[in-house]
């Protein structure tokens, strides 16, 4: 079963190579089925993981480009607009009003934003593998003649390195319900991925998701509302069936 992988919202002010330096000292590292990867994409995704050890984030960077590309195999898209509405999100995670001043950031740092739009694409494009595999899993025990237990959820991701961080809380702790709980995800996940689709997270089986949502989940009734706090922030979770 593949882990459902969760976005997480970073911080830019530990970016260090100016643009120049980073086309010049650019280079493959691996090549992943035909698809060169950088040292440039290296730098963006573990600051985007929050991994320090290159080795890890090289393997976790292959990882997400293979399930990326299985997406794109069963004929999975994600439209352009998309990758810029989930950007524009971020942007305004950090602070940030446009997606022209998150890209100014970016270039500013040493980054390459074409670069990290397709490290955004990729992980849109496993949201959707994701939500597809287990509609198949789901069916297929089904067509075995097996029960296979599965829950509807939904989340809203608050990240404790933005600003707003305690009047999303507060706002959300006092009107957070199950009847506008879409509504509100749209509006305060700091999560771009789920938040476009009102958090939701689609059906998942016991262990699809992080270990501290995953043990919550199965804990709690239909319709539940609870808390799941994590290291850089807390999730608002809702069993909605």
């Amino acid at each position: 079963m593949v882990r459902l992988l969760i976005v997480i919202l970073l911080s830019f002010g530990f970016l260090y190579a100016s643009d120049k330096d980073l086309k010049l000292f650019d280079r493959i590292i691996v090549v992943v089925n035909g698809q060169p990867v950088l040292q440039s994409e290296l730098e963006i995704a573990m600051q985007w993981f929050g991994i320090k050890d290159k080795k890890e984030a090289v393997k976790k960077l292959i990882d997400q480009i293979i399930v990326a590309q299985a997406a794109e195999k069963l004929g999975i898209r994600v439209d352009p607009k998309e990758i810029d509405e989930a950007v524009l999100r971020i942007a305004k995670a950090n602070n940030m009003e446009s997606i022209q001043q998150f890209k100014e950031k970016l270039i500013e740092q040493g980054f390459s934003y074409t670069e990290f739009r397709d490290l955004i694409k990729r992980e849109l494009l496993i949201r959707r593998y994701i939500q597809v595999h287990l509609r198949r899993a789901l069916f297929g025990g089904i067509k075995e003649g097996k029960l296979v237990k599965v829950r509807k959820v939904r989340i809203i991701f608050l990240s404790t390195s933005n600003r707003d961080f305690k009047d999303k809380y507060n706002y959300l702790i006092k009107n957070l319900k199950a009847n506008n709980f879409s509504e509100l995800a749209k509006k305060y996940s700091d999560d771009p991925v789920t938040a476009e689709k009102g958090g939701l997270l689609g059906e998942v089986q016991k262990g699809d998701l992080i270990k501290k949502l995953d043990e919550q989940i199965w804990e709690r009734k239909i319709g539940d509302i609870f808390e799941v706090p994590v290291e850089n922030g807390l999730y608002f979770v809702l069993i909605e069936s």
